[in-house]
Parts: C-alpha cells; sequence; structure tokens
C-alpha cells in the first residue's frame, strides 16, 4: 500500500515496508528504531553499515504523518526475559550534546515486541549527535544491560536553490535543439550526507500534471554533500512526446539504506513543468 502524506511532491511519501531487528550475542536481542506513522505503519530505520542507524530531523519537525512517532523497540524473547522482568531504555549522546535520556519502565507480560516512544522534543535535543542507545533488564537478581546501538541524528537538509534544465527556457523545451540529451541539476543541499539517495521522476502527457504516463526515473546511490548533483536525461526520453507537458519532480531519502518510509520529497524546489515543442 502506498499513500502520500502532503503531495507527491513535497514531504514523507508512506509505503509499508520494514526491516526485521536483529538479535545481538550478549542477550540475544539489542533496540531497533523505527517511527510509527499516524496510519499505524511501523517503518523500522535499520543500522547499515558503515553509517549505522541513521535517524533524520525531519521525522521531527511537524512532518503530518510523523508526529511524536520515534520508537526504540525491545524484542522480547524466552531466552532472555521472564514474564513480570521490568525493561528500560537508556541513550547516551557521545558527542556535541551531552544528553542523555532514559524511559520509564516497562512489564514484560508476554512475548511481544515492547515499543518505547520518545517525542519530538527529547529527539530534537540530540540535533547533529551521536547516540550509544541499549535497554537494560531489571529483575529481583539484578540489572541485565543489552548490547549497544548506535544512532546518528542527522541535522535537517536545506535545499539552497531549484532544480533546473539549462536547456529550459520560458517552459519550454525544443527538442529539435537538444538530439544529444539534457542535464537535470540539483543544487547542492545542505546538510547532505553520503548515506542519502536522490531520484528523479519524468513524467510527461498532452494534458500534463502528475497524471502523465512515466518516460524516465533514475536513482543515485551515491551523493556528494558538498556540490550539486546531475542526472542526464537521453533524447529518447523526449523525442517521441512533442507537444507534451513534462511534470519532473525529484524526492531525496533521509536516512541509510533507502527506506521506502524516509522518502522525502523535495516540495516546490524540486518540481519542473514545461512543454516538449
Amino acid at each position: 500500500m502506498t499513500s502520500t502524506a502532503s503531495g507527491a511532491t513535497a514531504g514523507f511519501s508512506e509505503v509499508s515496508f520494514g526491516f526485521a531487528p536483529t538479535g545481538s550475542k550478549q542477550l540475544n536481542s539489542w533496540p531497533f528504531i523505527g517511527c510509527e506513522s499516524r496510519s499505524g505503519l511501523f517503518h523500522s530505520i535499520p543500522s547499515i553499515d558503515p553509517w549505522g542507524c541513521v535517524v533524520p530531523m525531519e521525522i521531527f519537525n511537524g512532518a503530518p504523518i510523523f508526529i511524536d512517532s520515534l520508537r526504540v523497540g525491545v524484542s522480547v524473547n524466552e531466552q532472555d526475559f521472564r514474564i513480570g522482568d521490568q525493561v528500560r531504555v537508556q541513550w547516551n549522546a557521545l558527542g556535541g550534546s551531552g544528553g542523555s535520556y532514559r524511559s520509564e519502565p516497562q512489564t514484560v507480560v508476554s512475548y511481544a515486541p515492547l515499543h518505547f516512544a520518545v517525542t519530538d522534543e527529547i529527539g530534537k535535543t540530540f540535533t547533529g549527535d551521536r547516540v550509544e542507545i541499549f535497554f537494560v533488564i531489571e529483575r529481583e537478581a539484578g540489572s541485565l544491560p543489552s548490547s549497544s546501538l548506535y544512532m546518528t541524528f542527522a541535522p535537517e537538509l536545506a535545499q539552497t536553490g531549484p532544480v533546473f534544465i539549462e536547456a529550459v527556457s520560458q517552459g519550454v523545451l525544443e527538442i529539435d535543439r537538444h538530439p544529444e540529451g539534457v542535464c537535470l541539476t540539483i543544487p547542492r543541499i545542505e546538510n547532505l550526507r553520503p548515506n542519502n539517495a536522490i531520484e528523479m521522476f519524468w513524467k510527461s502527457s498532452t494534458s500534463g500534471g502528475q497524471t502523465g504516463a512515466w518516460r524516465d526515473y533514475q536513482r543515485k546511490l551515491t551523493v556528494s554533500p558538498d556540490s550539486s548533483l546531475n542526472f542526464r536525461i537521453e533524447p529518447t526520453v523526449y523525442q517521441a512526446h512533442r507537444g507534451e507537458t513534462v511534470h519532473l519532480f525529484c524526492s531525496v531519502f533521509l536516512g541509510s539504506g533507502m527506506v521506502p518510509g524516509l522518502a522525502y520529497g523535495m516540495g516546490s524546489r524540486g518540481v519542473l513543468e514545461f512543454q516538449l515543442v
């Protein structure tokens, strides 16, 4: 199922997709991270080498489908847990913020996963920091800490300018003047990280707009945080479609591993509309 939060070109696009949490050697379980949208879908944020688990600030800043949505999960198993155990989650910042967080404990009443909700207000205090996260099982015999997961709280992205195609002038692309293709440029995006990825979609039809047919789709898995990005559009994408109107839009993946739930539309700065003549 696919739904869109605030238009096909702006904000988060939501896809039902997730990653199963993996276990640790110590307690056969360590924390896992995700965000739960208002529709009830849980979007796991995986830890992928070499970037680890990257949590984007965009999910804390008023996105309609993600409000107070961050969840720290604990997979409860019969080997390490007992019914009646008290479980809490702890964070320790390893960088500049110097912050820490300790959740209220939850009681194990079954072998279903436990989810600990983290408010947007708390999440924002860790902007730009690397954080160690683990859980602790408390029972009469003492406390058992889990292995640690490390998260990076990536600052929100900032676009420095709108996307553009130099060959497009006054809302028109003259097909015959560009027999070898054209280039889409995405100006440098502040706070972009090497774990991000960017997508470009090209649709066109006689009626134009987002209802057009797909003509091209490209994805850059490797991005350069310090420079603009370019997509080459082959002439076969537009040569046979004279008279149609193009709707082109771009999206960026905010975490690592291209988690579908963290695809984020660039909004008006990531959209181009022009006619093929």
